[in-house]
C-alpha cells in the first residue's frame, strides 16, 4: 500500500475554509486493532485472541473481526487485526461464539467455545496469491492481492516520479496501472493527492471516494480524505473519515494533525491542542506545521504570550517556507495584542 510522503500541500490559511499541510512521512502506517463494543455488567471475563492468514499462511492487516454470540447471534464486539494479523476480545463471558473474519467479499468463520481465562482461534481467508506492498510490510490487505504486479511495477514508477517532482510522468504511470487494474485502490490514492496539490479538490475527493470502495480499511486514504475535506471546509466530514483512519492507525500523527485542524475550523480550540499534542508525541521528527496551528489555537484563546513562542518555533524552523511570511504577521499582530492588553 502506499505509505510515503512525496508531496507538500501547497499553503496554510489558518483563519480560512482552507488548511493545507504535509500529510505523510517515510515510515510505513503502524495499524492496530481497535475494539468497538464490549459486553459489560458481569464478574468474570475471559479473553479471546486469534490470528486472520492466508490460505499460504500470510498475516493479514485490516481484516474486520465480528464476534457474535452463537445462541442469539447479537454482536458481541468487533476489531480489526493489526500488521501482524492479529486481533483481541479481552473481556468476554463464558459460552459459545460465532468468529466471522471479513474484508471485501472475502470471509472466513468459525465457532470457538470460551470457557477459561483465554481461548484462541486461528481463521484462514480463501486468499493464496502472493504480493506486496513495496514497502518491506509483513502483511498486507486482502483487497492488494487482487492486484496484477504489473500495475504494482507502475505504481512504483508514479511513486519514484512523484518524489522527484516528476508529476507527469508520474501521471502517466498512475493511469498505466489503472488501465491494468481500474480497482487498485492505491493508484487512486495517490492520484488523489496529486489533485489535492494541484488544488483540485473535487477531483481528489472523488478519487478517493472510489478507493474507499475499493478498499474500506486503508487508513491512509481515510487521512487524505480527512486532509482533502478539511481543505474544503467540511469538517465534520473530516472527523469522521479521520476517526476512521485513526482506527486502523492510533499511531499515526498525522491523524491528530488533520484532527487538530478540523477542530479549528469548527473553533474548538481546546480539544485541538489536546490533537495537537498528540501529533507532536507521535512524530518522528519536529514538524514544524504543528507549532503554526497551535499559534492559531491559542490566539483564538487570548494566549498571545504562548502563541508567540509557537510562531516563533516555526519561523526557527522555516525561516522562509510557504508560510513564513504569514507566521510573521500572526507575530506581529499577537505582540501588538499583548502589548495593548498586558498580563494583569
Amino acid at each position: 500500500m502506499f505509505r510515503q510522503a512525496i508531496l507538500s500541500f501547497a499553503a496554510l490559511t489558518l483563519f480560512s475554509s482552507c488548511s493545507l499541510a504535509q500529510l505523510m512521512n517515510n515510515n510505513p502506517l503502524q495499524r492496530q486493532s481497535q475494539q468497538s463494543s464490549r459486553l459489560s455488567g458481569q464478574d468474570t471475563f475471559n479473553s479471546l485472541s486469534g490470528t486472520v492468514r492466508t490460505s499460504d499462511n500470510k498475516p493479514l492487516k485490516d481484516v474486520r473481526v465480528e464476534l457474535r454470540d452463537a445462541q442469539t447471534g447479537s454482536n458481541v464486539g468487533s476489531t480489526y487485526t493489526s500488521s501482524s494479523g492479529t486481533f483481541e476480545f479481552p473481556r468476554i463471558n463464558s459460552g459459545v461464539y460465532e468468529v466471522i473474519a471479513t474484508s471485501g467479499l472475502e470471509a472466513a468463520q468459525e465457532r470457538v467455545e470460551v470457557h477459561g481465562m483465554s481461548s484462541m482461534v486461528n481463521l484462514r481467508m480463501p486468499v493464496s496469491s502472493v504480493a506486496t506492498d513495496g514497502n518491506g510490510q509483513n502483511s498486507i490487505s486482502v483487497a492488494q492481492y487482487k492486484v496484477p504486479e504489473k500495475a504494482r511495477e507502475e505504481l512504483k514508477k508514479a511513486k519514484d516520479a512523484s518524489a522527484k517532482q516528476k508529476l507527469d510522468e508520474a501521471q502517466k504511470h498512475i493511469a498505466k496501472a489503472l488501465e491494468i487494474y481500474p480497482k487498485y485502490a492505491d493508484a487512486l490514492t495517490l492520484r488523489g493527492i496529486l489533485k489535492l496539490d494541484a488544488k483540485d479538490q473535487d477531483g481528489a475527493v472523488a478519487d478517493l471516494q472510489q478507493a474507499l470502495e475499493y478498499d474500506s480499511n486503508d487508513a491512509m486514504t481515510y487521512l487524505v480524505m480527512g486532509a482533502a475535506l478539511n481543505m474544503k471546509g467540511k469538517y465534520d466530514d473530516a472527523i469522521r473519515a479521520l476517526e476512521r483512519g485513526e482506527a486502523l492507525s492510533p499511531n499515526s500523527w498525522q491523524a491528530y494533525f488533520e484532527m487538530s485542524k478540523s477542530l479549528v475550523g469548527k473553533a474548538q480550540y481546546e480539544p485541538a491542542l489536546r490533537q495537537l499534542d498528540r501529533a507532536q508525541a507521535l512524530a518522528p521528527t519536529e514538524y514544524p506545521l504543528i507549532h503554526l496551528v497551535r499559534a492559531h489555537a491559542l490566539l483564538a484563546l487570548n494566549n498571545y504570550a504562548e502563541a508567540m513562542t509557537e510562531l516563533q518555533a516555526y519561523l526557527d524552523k522555516e525561516p522562509k517556507g510557504p508560510n513564513s511570511q504569514q507566521a510573521q504577521k500572526m507575530l506581529a499582530q499577537a505582540k501588538a495584542f499583548a502589548a495593548s492588553h498586558p498580563a494583569k
